[in-house]
């Protein structure tokens, strides 16, 4: 039978397919780069957090496995480039938890135009004169700009465009503009976005060119009204740069569910600005979004376990280590 190891599980959808299908499962993170579990198992499901590095060396010494299925939508604990010339399929949650982590994006968006945080610790102090001082948005016919534009911020931009009647404005790479829904244009690049955007809510993976992508250069491109959202991965924004912005007033304030460092310290300097909403890495965390994220991920297993293509690949083996190699499936004879 094949085996599978699930270093934590988050909803038990996961490991309830996979005994189902006839696999071994065997759930504990592994204790360190040697651990044996690693080298015998054919397949792994971690997460987002998880504790392993699948670098070279790791990858190396999982010497049978045939996917690294991940139940988030970030893989940047697995070097699948490595893996792809290994022969080993990453896979990432897909569409899973895209609706969550959109509407996350929203209520950050919605938080930061509606001063959630000045406006909830007056109601909570009796101080109601501060109707009279500090005033909200009104999104209709403001410019969400998104930077990304794969699940995550093509719910985002059609939430934003027929829910709240915002003007959306995005940009990605590869992106033309035939591929646009009704009501979104294409900027010509992200200048545009930091230029135009009274919002600015970013949806792309953490890798080197990402890192920091958001910084003192595009926050003095950024309109003193304006806002940015995070949803995607701490340390695409320079945080010590946001925090400059606020201070000199560069840009009105912003939504972070991520951060370079988790969980933030009790003395972030990012606690001390009420114009900064904040939640706890927090995005993707529904009831239906974590059973989702799972079972996605070990349907992709199965799939790859039975020589087929998984549905959310992050790289393309030329070769997988599937072909030519002997069936350790469990006999129904």
């Amino acid at each position: 039978m094949y085996k599978v190891l699930i270093p934590k599980t988050i909803s038990n959808t996961g490991v309830e397919y996979l005994l189902e299908k006839g696999c071994e499962v065997i759930i504990g993170a592994p204790s360190s780069p040697d651990d044996p579990r690693l080298e015998d198992c054919d397949a792994i499901l971690p997460g987002g957090k998880s504790r392993i590095k699948y670098d070279k060396d790791v990858l190396d010494r999982c010497r049978n496995c045939k996917i690294i299925a991940n139940f988030s939508a970030g893989y940047e604990h697995v070097d699948a480039v490595y893996a792809e010339q290994a022969g080993i399929y990453v896979t990432n949650a897909g569409t899973a938890n895209s609706n969550a982590v959109a509407e996350h994006t929203l209520f950050l968006l919605l938080a930061c135009a509606k001063n959630h945080e000045i406006m909830s610790k007056a109601a909570y102090t009796g101080s109601f004169s501060i109707r009279a001082t500090v005033f909200n948005l009104e999104l209709q016919g403001m410019t969400l700009g998104i930077i990304g534009f794969g699940n995550i911020g093509q719910r985002v931009a059609k939430k934003a465009v027929h829910g709240l009647g915002m003007k959306v404005l995005v940009y990605s790479p590869s992106l033309t503009k035939e591929q646009l829904p009704e009501g979104v244009q294409l900027a010509a690049d992200k200048d545009e976005i930091y230029r135009i955007a009274d919002f600015i809510s970013l949806h792309v993976p953490l890798t080197e060119e990402t890192m920091h992508m958001v910084s003192k250069e595009q926050f003095d491109m950024m309109k003193p009204s304006a806002y940015i959202i995070n949803v995607s991965r701490g340390g695409i924004i320079k945080e010590e740069d946001l925090i400059t912005a606020i201070e000199e007033k560069k840009i009105s304030g912003a939504g972070l569910d991520v951060f370079e460092q988790e969980p933030l310290p009790v003395d972030s300097p990012l606690f001390r600005y009420e114009n900064i909403i904040i939640s706890p890495h927090c995005a993707a965390n529904t009831v239906q979004a974590l059973e989702n994220m799972e079972l996605y991920a070990a349907k992709d297993i199965w799939r790859v376990l039975n020589g087929e293509e998984p549905e959310f690949p992050v790289n393309h083996p030329e070769k997988n280590r599937m072909q030519g190699k002997p069936d350790r499936r469990i006999s129904n004879d």
